[in-house]
């Protein structure tokens, strides 16, 4: 037939479309398996592990504060029989703090959503669920990436200690990544979310 001016009739080459199509698949992969499989990784498993008895003796915690992550879908495990675990069936998301507007997720235990927020957020959160100067049965877990705990150790803690009680792995915060020390093993053990049972020091 003719040829009509202005119109390319070549055939796309085989090869380079092949390469291409392999491109785009290995690139597409790389993102699934990231942002659906490391990104925040931890997150819905540690709220699914709630209520975590931090001794065989005790029940469950009072307060659950998640620190330097995604917020919480609660709504996952809305429903279960959690012991006494409520949360608010309409996502209302009321203040726990007048001064910053912190709000919380859910009651009994109450889980406060702290997202990104900055150091003194978190302390004033513990000073108001767990203050130190008078004796005090209050359990209270902590839930943030290792990486996070790494640098609140830099900040000198008087009042209040962190024990470790459970870790869900795999789990990538873009906003704190691991720190590089030397050792490959060392990163690798930072991609994890942590649950700390935090309670007031001796010395207090």
């Amino acid at each position: 037939g003719r040829r009509v001016v202005g119109m390319d009739n070549k055939q796309p080459n085989p090869k380079k479309r092949a390469i291409l199509t392999a491109l785009w698949v290995v690139f597409n992969s790389i993102l699934y398996l990231f942002f659906g499989w490391l990104h925040q990784g931890g997150l819905i498993a540690s709220l699914l592990h709630l209520p975590l008895p931090v001794t065989p003796q005790e029940g469950s915690p009072e307060t659950v504060i998640y620190y330097k992550t995604y917020m919480p879908p609660t709504f996952l495990i809305r429903g279960r029989l959690l012991e006494n675990m409520t949360c608010n069936a309409n996502d209302e998301r009321r203040r726990v703090s007048g001064e910053r507007s912190i709000s919380l997720a859910c009651d009994n235990p109450i889980i406060v959503d702290l997202q990104g927020r900055e150091f003194d957020d978190l302390m004033e959160v513990l000073h108001e669920r767990l203050p130190c100067h008078h004796r005090n049965e209050q359990s209270v877990l902590l839930i943030t990436p290792a990486p996070v705990m790494i640098s609140l150790s830099e900040k000198n803690w008087r009042e209040y200690e962190f024990l470790s009680v459970h870790g869900h792995r795999p789990h990538v915060s873009t906003e704190d990544w691991p720190v590089f020390n030397g050792t490959f093993r060392s990163f690798i053990d930072q991609l994890e979310l942590v649950t700390y049972h935090v309670s007031c020091t001796a010395q207090v």
